[in-house]
């Protein structure tokens, strides 16, 4: 679940963070049109549980438009593609609705599970997608674009955190004071508050989300032979007491290894195969 620009209410200190987990530039970590379509077609293939699969102009569109919002926003497009695998399957019908006091709250839904706190219109009214109709919100293009904003909107400093600093007032007591200043995601992917909201969550099950989609990322980023470098190395969640740093290259829980091993599935499907084999066998019998 995505939440759409959840600007901080308090004020927050400004300045140029320091790098923290910073990743390449995106245009060292764009596969091309083809390699990406025809990643997807294949990905979404082996992770459709129940629904159809797609055909390789619609693999093609969802590829454009991966692109274009990974340029138009700053994130790479691997990353784009595993959130799309963690939050609907890859499946651009998916939804959820979220029900308060006997009525409907919100919807979260499509490629990128995008949250739509409804109106009684049906139109949405928080974030970025305010005065966008549910519709709209479910388009595909539409869809990947939001949620790739979201990313771009944390990974540039959106998050904050809250830091303790002691100063003498007129008077010169010393007193304590809690500032918020932009995260620097030291102890987590930038990626977390794409889940999380502003404040990175420490603590029960949604500590290690940014794990989770890492691991994706990571498993999509060999298939289409993009490097992995700073993946590996970056610190992606908090470590838990006695266990094993998590890292990009190890899924933990069940349902993440098992996607990830149906992505590796694929192969290097980008320096093996192009998107015109991908048609040919896609109109092929099964």
């Amino acid at each position: 679940m995505a939440f759409p620009l959840a600007i901080p209410t308090h004020d927050v200190q400004t300045g140029a963070p320091d790098k923290g987990n910073a990743l390449p530039e995106t245009s060292v970590d764009s596969p091309s049109e083809s390699c990406l379509a025809t990643t997807i077609c294949e990905v979404k293939d082996r992770v459709r549980w129940r629904t159809p699969a797609w055909k390789p102009a619609f693999c093609e569109r969802i590829a454009s438009a991966v692109l274009e919002s990974s340029k138009r926003h700053d994130v790479p497009a691997s990353l784009i593609l595993a959130v799309m695998i963690n939050e609907s399957d890859m499946n651009e019908k998916a939804f959820r609705t979220t029900i308060k006091q006997g009525s409907l709250y919100a919807k979260d839904g499509g490629l990128m599970g995008i949250r739509c706190i409804l109106d009684k219109r049906g139109h949405c009214i928080n974030g970025n997608v305010r005065g966008l109709s549910w519709k709209v919100v479910m388009d595909p293009v539409k869809n990947i674009d939001i949620g790739a904003r979201e990313l771009g909107h944390w990974r540039h400093g959106g998050g904050v955190t809250s830091v303790t600093i002691r100063m003498r007032d007129s008077d010169g007591v010393l007193r304590t004071k809690q500032h918020q200043v932009p995260c620097t995601h030291k102890t987590h992917a930038y990626w977390a508050h794409y889940n999380h909201g502003p404040r990175y969550i420490d603590r029960g099950p949604a500590r290690h989300y940014p794990h989770r989609v890492a691991v994706l990322y990571y498993a999509l980023a060999r298939v289409m032979d993009i490097d992995t470098t700073s993946l590996t190395s970056m610190r992606l969640t908090i470590n838990d007491p006695g266990k094993r740093r998590r890292t990009a290259d190890r899924p933990v829980e069940a349902r993440y290894r098992k996607l990830c091993e149906a992505i590796r599935g694929v192969g290097p499907v980008c320096t093996e195969r192009s998107t015109a084999q991908l048609k040919h066998d896609s109109a092929s019998p099964n």
